[in-house]
């Protein structure tokens, strides 16, 4: 395998057959032999007329996509002037601006907007990002998937040392699927897959996200890092949001994404990496009445700097995509 091969644009010149060749010996090579792998197909995702080719696979139920990697990723916003004479951005009309740490001043001219969204993004950088199987849908914080069940034959594949926690905890009620069980150690949860009588098992447990990075590299699997999560957001553009540098009227319900993994365009969703102390997306740090306010927590390079619940911020509900990275030894990515 050349790891070169696996990153944009080396990934993007190769045939279908090509990329279905790599791609299944990815899947051999990085994902737990313990979990079962179904339905490996092709796929071609395209916004605002960019398109990208790319593989997928489920993996214990749930969807993943491949995602290729970026030797030299541009991350970060760097303010164009452009943005702060959009009227539609900043609404120019009744209500006034103010910086959420500066609110006695109210940000009128240009260089003040300028400085609101220099302070409210990352810096501009350039980093090496690995390739990556992404989880296409994100879970809860407080959920994990752990496998495929069949309640019929009551056979399981995937993570067998928590399906044993789940079987003592919850013993002859796991045969009652598709019914959600509730226990005072855990809930758990039954996903429909495409298989008559195969659920996904999905198990709630109140765990802190050290505690649940832990329990999911058990399986192989990771969180997005703060990098990662601005790279797979951005699809690798450098536009204040992902679909542009203009506000729209109207969010849909998912954010346009140019490989395909799904972000919620709901406000106070706030995403979970690897850094305990970085959460992406979220809310609006300030009054959320104008519409740089509402819109500026989807972009892929907003940074609050305010963890979730603390201070006079609202909970957001949080969420993670599972991850598999893939890493090669002596690699120069």
């Amino acid at each position: 395998m050349n790891p070169q091969q696996l990153n944009r644009p080396d990934w993007e010149k190769l045939t279908g057959e090509e990329q279905h060749l790599l791609f299944t010996q990815i899947l051999r090579y990085f994902v737990n032999p313990l979990l079962p792998t179904t339905e490996i197909t092709p796929v071609r995702f395209t916004v605002h007329g960019q398109s990208i080719a790319s593989q997928t696979v489920m993996i214990a139920g749930q969807r993943y996509i491949f995602v290729p990697g970026q030797s030299e990723a541009q991350l970060g916003y760097q303010v164009t002037g452009q943005e702060v004479r959009l009227p539609q951005l900043w609404d120019d009309q009744a209500v006034v601006l103010e910086h959420p740490d500066l609110p006695e001043r109210p940000l009128t001219t240009n260089q003040q907007r300028e400085r609101y969204l220099m302070d409210f993004t990352t810096p501009p950088r350039t980093v090496p990002i690995h390739p990556l199987l992404v989880a296409q849908q994100p879970l809860p914080v407080g959920q994990r998937s752990i496998g495929l069940y069949s309640p019929g034959t009551d056979d399981f594949s995937g993570d067998v040392v928590a399906f044993k926690k789940v079987r003592q905890a919850v013993g002859n009620e796991l045969r009652h699927a598709p019914r959600a069980i509730n226990t005072p150690e855990m809930s758990v949860y039954f996903v429909p897959t495409v298989v008559l009588d195969e659920y996904q098992l999905r198990i709630a447990q109140p765990l802190p996200p050290m505690a649940l990075t832990r329990e999911l590299a058990k399986q192989g699997f990771s969180v997005l890092s703060p990098d990662e999560y601005e790279y797979v957001v951005s699809g690798g553009e450098p536009t204040l949001f992902p679909w542009g540098n203009k506000t729209l009227d109207q969010l849909p319900p998912v954010l346009p994404n140019r490989f395909g993994i799904r972000f919620s365009a709901r406000q106070y969703t706030a995403e979970m990496t690897t850094d305990p102390l970085t959460w992406r997306g979220g809310w609006p740090v300030s009054g959320g009445r104008k519409n740089v306010e509402v819109q500026l927590p989807f972009s892929a390079f907003y940074d609050s700097g305010r963890l979730p619940g603390l201070g006079d911020m609202p909970l957001p509900q949080q969420v993670y995509h599972q991850v598999i990275r893939v890493s090669f030894e002596d690699d120069n990515i």
